[in-house]
């Protein structure tokens, strides 16, 4: 998976999280690593980090973050009702 469509769907995944009322932040930048997913559970008193790199080594890590991001998202909003 492109780098681009990474960060699409957890941008898409973000904004569904956002408006279902999960506390989740997303930034994107062009300095460092080009995405950066914030998902806060107060209930649980912990936010998760999720980073995406654009750097050729580090695109494995970047893979495992993105997948472990959309799990995360996908176990939040169902548990949400989406």
């Amino acid at each position: 998976m492109s780098l681009e469509k990474m960060i699409d769907e957890l941008y898409a995944l973000s904004k569904k999280a956002i408006a279902s009322g999960i506390h989740v932040s997303f930034e994107m930048g062009s300095v460092g690593y080009p995405c950066g997913v914030w998902v806060d559970e107060p209930t649980e008193r912990k936010m998760t980090t999720y980073e995406i790199y654009s750097e050729e080594a580090l695109m494995e890590e970047s893979v495992k973050n993105y997948e472990a991001a959309v799990k995360h998202f996908t176990r939040l909003l169902k548990e949400k009702g989406y």
